[in-house]
């Protein structure tokens, strides 16, 4: 299986990520303990992935329901709504990042136990995974909350394509997901904080993949195009219903907030039949 490398970080503050000070941690904690016999695969009592992530507020409705419900799109909702959403989203961001950090914490358990090689592939899969989702609710709820200022400057859509499916590759092995790519942007540019601009793009990514139960045999579909005057990128599945708090998704709402800092737009939709996130950019002449 071959390793995956990730975008370096370049966050100096308190609340940056030390993977290596939780290996430190636990290896003294597990060290300290009696042994435990070597089993194969997982530990017996390791719950995996016990949190929905960007998804815990996304409580799909009965199926009669979702059946019932129309695709629909999202549509600018009033200043004080937005601003109100915004503040909702920084709050569910900051809830997530605890349980990222903590599903984090946990999965060093399987290094610490040097365990089989299955159990620390997982584990290191684990830890990525979950070490980049935090990564992204950090940027998110800073950028929410005004603590962090946008820098764009001009990208190519390739290279935050190519960003994005790296940083999704660890989630993707441990939930069994199928992405399928439809790339079609040359060397067309944008003006965008390209860490600001992966972490929103990989907040709703995670979301849709998570809209199923893990592992599942959901397929994602991940596009980006020149389209006139814009670069569209595209995040759609059709396979799980919508749940019926999908327009107001804590990812799809601080998603809308970082595209408009860049002059863009979201638009999504979603009903029984799958879902749909467009995110529309202006690209560089």
């Amino acid at each position: 299986m071959p390793d995956v490398q990730y975008p370096d970080d370049p966050l100096s503050n308190p609340s940056a990520i030390r993977i290596e000070e939780l290996l430190a941690g636990e290896e003294e904690t597990s060290e300290s303990s009696d042994a435990a016999p070597v089993r194969e695969g997982l530990p017996r009592t390791f719950r995996m992935r016990a949190d929905k992530h960007y998804v815990e507020m996304l409580d799909a409705p009965p199926r009669s329901a979702a059946k019932e419900s129309s695709a629909s799109t999202a549509t600018p909702p009033p200043q004080e709504d937005v601003v109100d959403a915004a503040a909702l989203a920084a709050v569910q961001a900051g809830r997530d990042l605890a349980q990222s950090l903590a599903a984090l914490l946990a999965s060093t358990n399987l290094l610490s136990d040097r365990g089989p090689g299955l159990a620390s592939a997982v584990a290191a899969n684990l830890i990525r995974a979950e070490a980049w989702k935090s990564t992204c609710l950090l940027r998110v709820a800073r950028f929410l909350r005004g603590e962090l200022l946008p820098a764009p400057k001009p990208v190519r859509a390739q290279a935050i394509v190519d960003q994005l499916l790296k940083s999704i590759e660890p989630e993707r092995r441990l939930r069994g997901v199928t992405i399928e790519s439809r790339i079609s942007v040359g060397d067309r540019s944008l003006s965008v904080d390209e860490d600001l601009f992966v972490a929103a793009l990989s907040g709703l990514l995670l979301t849709t993949i998570g809209l199923t139960e893990e592992p599942s045999p959901l397929t994602v579909t991940v596009s980006a195009e020149a389209k006139g005057s814009d670069v569209i990128f595209g995040i759609s599945q059709a396979q799980a219903p919508a749940p019926a708090n999908w327009m107001t998704a804590g990812p799809l709402t601080s998603g809308a907030r970082i595209a408009a800092a860049f002059r863009g737009r979201i638009a999504a939709s979603g009903g029984a039949a799958g879902t749909e996130v467009r995110v529309v950019v202006p690209r560089l002449a």
